[in-house]
């Protein structure tokens, strides 16, 4: 849908091999660069090859430019995109652009677009793919028009959706336009499923520090859309206008907030800013940085790291300078942060005694949800085929805390299954998945139906999202992924919560995947699709 003025529809995909965790990755992210790909006549651009010197690519309809970087080499993001930008000839172009965490190949480091709107492909370090091939950006243009065919049953979908912008969601839209995530934390902290201490608790004492609707710095009025064809628009910068943190600035959502918030114990949104602007100025995943420093964090309490090992930081929970301290070696690969930059699964093979509490799944650190007592999301964090990504095959836990189903076994593997498909649906279209309520499958069909000669049912969305899922699966297998590799840390499975309405749970994991695995027809045993499957599916072996 990119391109054709669809709402919502301004997101694009990177698809690589995760250098974090060695399997399957992709990662989306919103701004100009799907529209104008669409607009030069591109559906993908395929990158193979290293450069024998740092380079960016102009890519202006179907002429291709490939520029010298080497004074971009070592620039942060923001300012990189900004002078490629200037060899463009184009009124608009989307730039994409790594900062030096990617050109030094740490594996979580991100890829950034849209320039100071730090928009990223953000987990799991496409940024480093990009360094690794010394390429410091594209830059892309186009002048011509993305096509509909079907009018009718396009417009029918957009007319659907602005009429529930109207109605039903435009209470949402107002509270998203003052928010975006991470406000209401009274709630979250009460169903007890805020990540605290590196996953020691689900509640945090400190919520009313780190909520966007308590915080006390307040949040500015004016506010942008990531993307183009947002009518609601969320993003919003905030700049800290004194304290030790006078300065810092940045957009920050649910994910940064509880990294390098509760996750580290700290109750000061200010410092969460500034840890939130080193990540983007520097091009690194803020989600697996935070949650990779509350790990160490727990690890320095324990007594399993000194001073000695954090360069004399007093790596303590809560210590909000402590953390700043440490980000700022990770993103310059100075001293203990060199260690840091290896992220939570690495670091732990390397610190006795850690790895009942690295929290990651298949090497990529876990969603921030607290997931005893949520046995859809601890589903969705095991089997996600790029790792602990509460993203990827959709967010049970806004099903379960409401419906009443968070510690039921049975029923749950159909719950992922349909959570999943969703979410590839709207990760392949693609559409963002913050107003993903509002639009249905019946919308979608119509909106793709527009697309293509021939018409498309909700059935046949549903078994396209079933053969990318199988599709992402296969590729792992390939890689040596077994049943086994779809785990969770010994914390969630062996450790009995100690805090919340679901005080005493643990992660009834093996019964989960048994439902996962029959739900989609998998051989339960191994975990693998079946040949009946994927002949189902039309996928050949």
């Amino acid at each position: 849908l990119s391109g054709t003025g669809f709402f919502y529809s301004s997101k694009g995909n990177v698809t690589t091999k995760s250098p974090l965790t060695g399997i399957y990755l992709y990662s989306i992210c919103s701004g100009l660069l799907a529209q104008e790909m669409r607009k030069a006549g591109f559906w993908a651009i395929d990158i193979k090859g290293v450069a024998d010197r740092p380079v960016y690519v102009v890519i202006e309809d179907n002429k291709v430019t490939f520029k010298d970087a080497s004074s971009l080499w070592g620039v942060e993001t923001a300012i990189a995109q900004k002078e490629m930008l200037k060899e463009s000839s184009a009124t608009k172009a989307a730039t994409v652009g790594i900062g030096p965490a990617g050109e030094k190949l740490v594996t979580y480091a991100a890829a950034f677009c849209s320039g100071e709107l730090y928009r990223c492909f953000g987990r799991g370090g496409a940024g480093a793919v990009m360094g690794s091939k010394r390429l410091k950006g594209l830059v892309v243009s186009g002048s011509g028009k993305v096509d509909v065919v079907n009018k009718e049953r396009f417009k029918a979908a957009k007319a659907l959706i602005t009429k529930r912008l109207n109605s039903d969601f435009k209470d949402w839209g107002n509270w998203w336009r003052r928010y975006e995530t991470a406000a209401d934390l009274a709630t979250t902290n009460e169903l007890g499923i805020i990540p605290t201490r590196n996953w020691q608790t689900g509640q945090f004492e400190g919520w009313s520090g780190i909520d966007k609707s308590t915080a006390p710095m307040g949040w500015p009025e004016k506010v942008r859309p990531c993307g183009p064809y947002c009518p609601t628009a969320g993003t919003r910068e905030v700049v800290i206008k004194d304290g030790p943190y006078k300065g810092a600035r940045s957009d920050i959502e649910w994910e940064a907030v509880y990294a390098f918030g509760s996750e580290c114990g700290v109750d000061k949104m200010e410092a969460i800013i500034a840890a939130s602007q080193l990540c983007d100025e520097f091009g690194i995943d803020n989600m697996t940085a935070g949650i990779t420093i509350g790990f160490a964090m727990e690890c320095f309490e324990k007594g399993l790291i000194g001073l000695n090992d954090t360069d004399g930081i007093d790596l303590r929970f809560g210590n909000d300078q402590a953390m700043i301290a440490a980000l700022k070696k990770l993103v310059k690969l100075e001293g203990f942060g060199k260690q840091l930059a290896k992220g939570t699964r690495e670091l732990s093979t390397e610190i006795a005694g850690s790895e009942a509490f690295a929290m990651h799944a298949k090497g990529m650190e876990l969603g921030g949800y607290e997931c005893r007592g949520l046995n859809g999301q601890a589903l969705q964090f095991a089997i996600s085929a790029r790792g602990g990504c509460h993203h990827a095959y959709g967010l049970p836990a806004r099903v379960e805390t409401m419906d009443g189903s968070r510690l039921k076994v049975e029923g749950k593997g159909e719950q992922v299954k349909n959570a999943a498909i969703g979410r590839i649906l709207g990760d392949s279209l693609i559409v963002c998945t913050f107003p993903s309520p509002m639009y249905t499958r019946d919308m979608l069909a119509d909106a793709v139906s527009g697309i293509f000669a021939e018409p498309w049912s909700v059935a046949e969305l549903n078994l396209a999202g079933e053969r990318v899922m199988c599709q992402e699966r296969l590729f792992n297998v390939r890689e040596g992924l077994t049943r086994n590799d779809d785990v969770l840390p010994s914390r969630l499975l062996a450790e009995p919560k100690p805090d919340g309405p679901t005080k005493g749970a643990t992660v009834p994991l093996e019964e989960l995947k048994d439902q996962f695995y029959g739900a989609l027809g998998y051989d339960v045993a191994t975990g693998n699709p079946t040949d009946a499957t994927l002949s189902r599916l039309g996928i050949e072996r």
